[in-house]
């Protein structure tokens, strides 16, 4: 019974990890967590300690990965560096206000808030509509492609798990 129990919590722990990811919140970390709870209700090391040192460094290069592919796809489309900081605020503050909105809200404002906040930091800093677009969707796009591979990595956590436990 403690097996199904410990699985069942593993199981959410994972799916709670991978819907955190697209917040720009730290889901691998909790896919970890989610492999100390197993082992911990299944009372053994089921997930052996290279595993979870393999998921931990997975875990690492998928934040790392995130901030650099951000950066570096929105300032391959001309995205000033103001204009990323402030993609990255414009992201934070879109996050929070579409959290009163179920389920996708947050998400929504996530991608939102990035877009606004490139548009208005390159908008006051080129003053051209154009460029401030442009940087916008070079911001957005950054995000989605960060978000994009820290899945792949969440993925990839989950598949080395349940192989170390089965």
């Amino acid at each position: 019974m403690t097996a199904i129990i410990a699985l069942l919590l593993l199981v959410l722990f994972c799916i709670v990890g991978l819907v955190l990811i697209p917040l720009g919140m730290p889901g691998t970390f909790v896919i970890i967590i989610g492999a100390a709870v197993y082992n911990l209700v299944h009372w053994s090391m089921a997930v052996s300690l290279p595993i979870l040192v393999v998921l931990l460094v997975l875990a690492l290069v998928g934040e790392v990965l995130e901030y650099i592919l951000g950066m570096k796809l929105a300032e391959k489309r001309g995205t000033s560096r103001p204009a990323v900081y402030g993609a990255i605020i414009g992201g934070i503050v879109g996050t929070f206000a579409g959290v009163p909105v179920p389920v996708l809200g947050p998400v929504i404002g996530l991608f939102a808030g990035v877009f606004a906040g490139a548009f208005f930091f390159e908008l006051a800093l080129k003053k051209d509509l154009s460029v401030a677009f442009y940087s916008a969707a070079g911001a957005f796009y950054g995000r989605l492609g960060a978000i994009f591979g820290k899945l792949l990595i969440g993925a990839l956590m989950i598949g080395i798990l349940f192989a170390g436990i089965f």
